[in-house]
């Protein structure tokens, strides 16, 4: 690769984002490795336990702006770890928190904390990273504006398995 082409690689905000969401994504993975689920798992957990009447898939997919598919997934694997359960009610079926997941909700909270003490740490300017994650919320709703963008469904779901 040329300097040109490494120059322009390291100006492009696709990269550049991409980049940043990987190492992110590893810091908060680690944060919930003992755990033995994803980020991702662990906030499907919290909405559930906000809902006692629990959610059906189409819900939790809106929620977290994944593919249908992909929730089913999710949910497969609470199931197995006795965190959710499935309901039926009538023609639906609702996915609701079990006893042993709102225990877990502590060591959940825990985790998350993790992801922001290390990122913290790492970049060690507390006023720099509240501007930036403001700046990262109003670039996501500028983007948001074209309606195509607005209510996204990850259909790239390879970083949440």
């Amino acid at each position: 690769m040329n300097s040109n082409e490494k120059i322009e690689i390291q100006r492009c905000i696709y990269f550049t984002i991409s980049k940043m969401f990987r190492m992110v994504n590893k810091i908060a993975e680690e944060s919930f490795e003992e755990l033995g689920i994803y980020p991702t798992h662990a906030f499907l957990m919290i909405i559930l336990k906000e809902e006692k009447k629990g959610l059906t898939v189409n819900e939790i997919s809106e929620a977290l702006a994944i593919a249908p598919s992909t929730v089913t997934r999710f949910v497969d694997k609470l199931v197995s770890r006795g965190y959710v359960k499935r309901e039926k009610s009538g023609k639906n079926s609702f996915t609701k928190i079990t006893q042993e997941g709102l225990e877990v909700i502590p060591k959940l909270n825990e985790a998350w904390k993790k992801i922001g003490d290390k990122i913290e740490e790492l970049v060690g300017n507390d006023e720099y990273l509240r501007k930036t994650s403001e700046d990262f919320r109003e670039f996501t709703n500028l983007l948001a504006k074209d309606k195509t963008y607005e209510n996204m469904v990850e259909d790239f779901d390879f970083w949440i398995i």
